[in-house]
């Protein structure tokens, strides 16, 4: 094993780490893409996931991808919030910018007064650009793939994986 694997027992295999560690790891993986297979010794793998997953949420952002709002009414946005949310507090702070507040579904009918609420008059003026379409599969790519990461980031930790 290279000098930067972990921890190896005496036949050679990779040792877990502890329950309290391999927790820190995930939280900082999610916290910040790439951070968990840095802090387990995978620095090359988790600064190129890192440019990966955030380089794709930033092109999301940039072509106006939609923040997905959870809709009581179909189930399927919220597996988009989900896939959103995958990326970390980034989200949250996409979510401030865009809509002015940290809104993760859509209100209630009495919530407006009568008038279309303003996060989905925004969603929805997003979702006329000519690229939102690419934005948001940009958006979902980044936070499903960094999901993903979370797992394999596990399987490091927890000696399953080299």
């Amino acid at each position: 094993m290279a000098k930067d694997d972990g921890p190896e027992s005496a036949g050679g295999s990779r040792r877990p780490s502890s329950v309290a560690r391999t927790a820190a790891v995930l939280i900082a993986a999610w916290l910040l893409p790439g951070l968990g297979h840095v802090l387990l010794g995978r620095v090359r793998r988790g600064v190129l996931f890192a440019v990966i997953v955030i380089g794709s949420f930033a092109l999301g952002m940039a072509h106006d991808g939609r923040l997905a709002l959870r809709d009581r009414q179909a189930f399927l946005t919220s597996l988009q919030v989900v896939a959103n949310a995958g990326v970390g507090p980034a989200d949250l702070a996409a979510r401030i910018a865009v809509y002015g507040e940290a809104a993760y579904a859509v209100p209630e009918e009495g919530d407006a007064g009568g008038f279309e609420p303003r996060v989905v008059r925004i969603m929805r003026e997003r979702s006329r650009s000519a690229l939102s379409a690419y934005g948001t599969a940009y958006l979902w790519t980044a936070g499903l793939m960094n999901l993903l990461l979370l797992f394999d980031a596990w399987d490091i930790a927890r000696g399953r994986r080299d």
